[in-house]
């Protein structure tokens, strides 16, 4: 009994426990009916029904209880050692001469790629500007 009380004073636990008996209701239920069913249908004493049920029962409540998934102590912080193991490593400091060839590299890739680029972008838009107009005044002679 004292397990169950530190379980009550736990609110995990408390639902836990409050699923169990909640589903073991069910079952129970529906074990019930089936009971009756087959009760009436096969025309099976009653005392053979009765110990089927119950024993079905038994066997029902325990596989549901041994199969409840638990939580560890592991579990509960494994969300964080995942997100400490997909951080990526800091990286080094750069030497002040790999800092100096890293820029001298990133500039000349900024040249070579981008500036032209861009100008070409820079050209499509002022071109579409260009049409817009001719455009509005085509509209606005006829």
């Amino acid at each position: 009994m004292k397990w169950l009380g530190q379980r009550l004073k736990n609110p995990e636990g408390r639902d836990q426990i409050y699923r169990i008996v909640s589903i073991t209701l069910i079952l129970i239920a529906i074990g019930a009916c089936g009971i009756l069913v087959l009760a009436f249908m096969m025309e099976i004493k009653v005392l053979l029904v009765v110990f089927s049920g119950v024993f079905s029962m038994a066997l029902a409540f325990y596989l549901f209880i041994r199969l409840w998934p638990r939580r560890g102590e592991s579990e509960t912080h494994a969300g964080e050692a995942v997100s400490r193991a997909l951080e990526k490593p800091k990286p080094k400091p750069l030497s002040p001469e790999e800092y100096r060839r890293q820029r001298e590299l990133a500039q000349k890739m900024i040249k070579e790629k981008a500036a032209p680029a861009l100008a070409k972008a820079i050209r499509g838009i002022l071109l579409q500007d260009e049409m817009k107009q001719k455009q509005g005044r085509r509209r606005r002679r006829k």
